[in-house]
């Protein structure tokens, strides 16, 4: 049981208790998928605490873990100060990045117990998928690439940007998907030079490629691809940056097993690209986690310390990207194995196979 893990954690930290703010991770722990609740981790036991809205959700839910409804007449930080006081009277620990400010003191001064900043345990926890989790994300994989498929299969020169960033929610809700993972970025010639592009009313006529980064939920579980497609009018230029970000998201997953430093993966991809005259254009990360959020650790950046295990989830995602003239990034979802590492998304990406006659 995850929560009976985090105990294992809050044990090795001296935590006798954990005031759980995050609703992304209360849903990790008891699989509760409301949007107001705090959850009380203590040596012995678990309550989630909430209100009318959702009692009967928690039972059906969360059938084994305690909970408790605070009446209309209480605020959720007045009964929880209370609950606090009973189970915890001496002090607790709270998630520092997870409560605001405003919160914080509103909670000190009902409860007047030590709290004590808790470190990014649960977070942690998240970043090593279990099989479950895993196969969640492949089902959001194989969904996201077969509404990929179909769009491309159905474009014409007409076609928006935002018509493509609806048609992707669209027909990922019709095979089963919660929705997106996030806005989809949809980006017409010079429009992909920016990395955060948001779709307008620009026709797919107006430029020779298109950029599309999208992703959607499966049962809370994300997935986040990027592919280029490709005209017959593709410039020369672009062809050329296309086939170094593509050898040099390669280079890094090679590079990818247990053991191996994030920032390292991330310099496999950054020396690439730096070396074929490219280093300042390529200005972003090159991937995070995916799980519950569509960002969560590990980072693959040059400033992330930390190590792969087995059963992280990340995107590797290189770009090059010239104002004026255009970007290119590509994206796949990558399992560390024990071994090694599985991509676990396949649609083409070799530079031939993405040209699209329009």
């Amino acid at each position: 049981m995850r929560i009976d893990r985090l105990r294992n954690v809050m044990a090795a930290n001296g935590a006798p208790g954990l005031l759980v703010t995050d609703i992304t991770n209360i849903r990790y722990l008891t699989g509760f998928t409301g949007s107001s609740a705090v959850l009380l981790v203590t040596e012995k036991d678990a309550l989630i605490i909430s209100d009318g809205r959702y009692e009967e959700q928690l039972r059906q839910q969360c059938p084994d873990i305690e909970s408790a409804i605070r009446p209309m007449t209480e605020a959720l930080i007045d009964f929880t100060a209370g609950v606090l006081k009973e189970r915890c009277p001496d002090g607790v620990f709270f998630e520092y990045g997870a409560i605001s400010l405003q919160q914080f003191d509103q909670l000190q001064r009902a409860y007047q117990g030590n709290l004590q900043r808790s470190g990014q345990w649960i977070e942690e926890l998240r970043a090593v998928k279990d099989e479950s989790e895993i196969e969640l994300i492949r089902e959001s994989i194989a969904i996201n690439q077969t509404v990929f498929q179909s769009i491309v299969g159905n474009l014409s020169a007409a076609t928006t940007e935002k018509e493509i960033a609806a048609e992707i929610e669209y027909q990922g809700r019709r095979l089963g998907a919660d929705g997106c993972s996030f806005e989809p970025i949809v980006a017409v010639g010079e429009n992909s030079a920016l990395a955060h592009y948001r779709p307008g009313d620009i026709k797919i006529a107006n430029g020779p490629f298109i950029l599309i980064d999208w992703g959607l939920n499966f049962q809370g579980y994300a997935s986040d691809l990027t592919r280029m497609v490709l005209t017959p009018d593709t410039p020369k230029k672009l062809e050329e940056i296309y086939d170094v970000t593509l050898a040099a998201q390669q280079a890094a997953i090679e590079q990818i097993k247990p053991g191996a430093c994030a920032k390292e993966i991330d310099s496999a991809a950054r020396d690439f690209i730096a070396a074929a005259g490219f280093g300042d254009q390529f200005n972003h990360g090159l991937g995070h986690g995916i799980g519950l959020n569509i960002h969560e650790g590990p980072r693959l950046s040059p400033s992330f310390e930390g190590a792969l295990q087995a059963g992280m989830v990340v995107t590797v995602e290189p770009g090059i990207y010239l104002p004026g003239f255009g970007g290119v990034r590509i994206e796949d979802d990558v399992l560390i194995t024990e071994y090694g590492c599985e991509v676990l998304s396949n649609l083409p990406k070799e530079r031939k196979q993405c040209v699209v006659p329009l």
